[in-house]
Parts: structure tokens; C-alpha cells; sequence
């Protein structure tokens, strides 16, 4: 059906004007559609993000208080019995959480004086399992306790 002028060409398609109307109808929908769908995935981005740092943060902060409980326990240990005993040890805090810790002897060698300084090494290590990852969580910690002056 065309409207117009007859002489002139300015004929206008009335199906024409509709089909392009609803074409434009169309596009805007699926604009509005991606819009959505963008602001939903940085929204689920954002906050995996914020639960990732929340994680990271309590990990930080469990693992240090367990890491100084495992300090006194292990001390604790050595100066009650032998070295022996308590040369190794390990404890499960809690279903995610898992510490340890080892002795080692070690010589350290002094530039200035010639005679070497025995001490003993404490390794503590701190594992957890995560539940919003497979990767599990580590934190290591060492302390050198020296002997012969009677620091433990």
C-alpha cells in the first residue's frame, strides 16, 4: 500500500515504515538484554572477588593464631620431656584446618667468633582446604631457639 504523492517520488510503504519499526523494537531489545547480562556478570564477578578476600583475610588470621598456639604446644613440649618426643608433631584444629611442626638441629657458623652456635629450628607449617577452591592454603612460619644461652 503505498501513500503519496503520485507525481513526485515520495511515496511512502506503510509496511515498510512497520518492518523497520519493529526492527528497531528488536535491537533495542536485545541491547537492553546485553546490558542486563553484563551488569549480572560483573555483579557475580564482583562479588566472587569479595569472597576471595574474605577467604584470604580469615585464612591470614586463623592460621596466625593457630601457628602460635602451635609455638607454645611444641615449646611447651620441649621443656617438659625429651627432644626426641617431640621432634614432630601434628594437630587437626578443625575439619579445614591442619598444623604441624618439626625440629631440626642446625649448626650456625659465626664470622666474628670461631667456635659455631648450635640451635635447634622450629618448622611450622599450616594447610587448609578450602571450599571455594581445590587449591589448598598454606602458611610456614620458622623460629630459630637457641640452646646454649636458654632461649626457648
Amino acid at each position: 500500500m503505498l501513500i503519496g504523492n503520485t507525481k513526485g517520488n515520495d511515496f511512502i510503504c506503510v509496511k515498510c515504515k512497520f518492518q523497520i519499526k519493529y526492527g528497531f523494537i528488536s535491537l533495542y531489545a536485545l541491547l537492553v538484554t546485553l546490558a542486563i547480562s553484563l551488569s549480572v556478570l560483573h555483579t557475580v564477578r564482583t562479588l566472587s572477588v569479595k569472597q576471595d578476600i574474605m577467604l584470604m583475610l580469615y585464612f591470614q588470621k586463623q592460621s596466625h593464631l593457630y601457628a602460635k598456639t602451635l609455638y607454645d604446644i611444641a615449646l611447651q613440649c620441649y621443656k617438659q620431656y625429651d627432644s626426641q618426643s617431640c621432634k614432630k608433631d601434628s594437630i587437626q584444629f578443625d575439619p579445614y584446618f591442619y598444623g604441624e611442626y618439626i625440629f631440626h638441629d642446625q649448626t650456625i657458623k659465626e664470622e666474628k667468633s670461631q667456635h659455631d652456635i648450635k640451635v635447634q629450628v622450629l618448622d611450622i607449617s599450616i594447610h587448609s582446604q578450602t571450599l571455594l577452591s581445590t587449591h589448598p592454603l598454606r602458611y610456614a612460619k620458622r623460629y630459630i631457639v637457641d640452646i646454649e644461652k636458654g632461649d626457648i
